[in-house]
């Protein structure tokens, strides 16, 4: 864009010298030169207005693009941190589960070895009193 804004200013200005020239050098320009010259230059006027409106209208367009960038920047921001809190949360939900299967099994293993010592104590004294009575039996039974 800025090319072509500067290759018109430049055509412009050459044919505005070249005008200067002539009549520096005594050459007089026909009316149908001059009209010729004035339409060239309005002609490269309006170009230039044109680029100008174009110009603005592609800055407008940018800055609109890099207003949605920052939107969809924002949005991803956004969801990424959702995400970071609904992964910590279920983090947090198997950690509290995990804790509570493990007190949980803790207990039910304690109660199962108490209740196996205890049955461990009751058929010892069990066996020993078995014992003792097989022994009467047998003193019984000789006598």
């Amino acid at each position: 864009m800025e090319e072509e804004k500067d290759r018109l200013q430049m055509e412009a200005e050459q044919t505005i010298a070249e005008a200067k020239l002539s009549a520096s050098q005594g050459k007089m320009l026909t009316v149908d030169q001059m009209i010729e010259l004035q339409e060239e230059l309005a002609n490269v006027n309006s170009q230039l207005s044109h680029l100008a409106l174009h110009v603005q209208c592609l800055e407008a367009e940018r800055e609109k693009l890099e207003e949605n960038v920052e939107c969809l920047r924002s949005a991803h921001r956004t969801e990424a941190e959702a995400h970071k809190m609904r992964n910590l949360l279920t983090f947090r939900q198997f950690k509290d589960y995990y804790e509570e299967a493990k007190t949980a099994n803790d207990h039910k293993y304690r109660e199962l070895l108490n209740s196996c010592v205890q049955d461990c104590v009751f058929l010892s004294s069990k066996n020993s009193e078995l014992e003792e009575e097989v022994l009467t039996l047998k003193k019984k039974m000789k006598s």
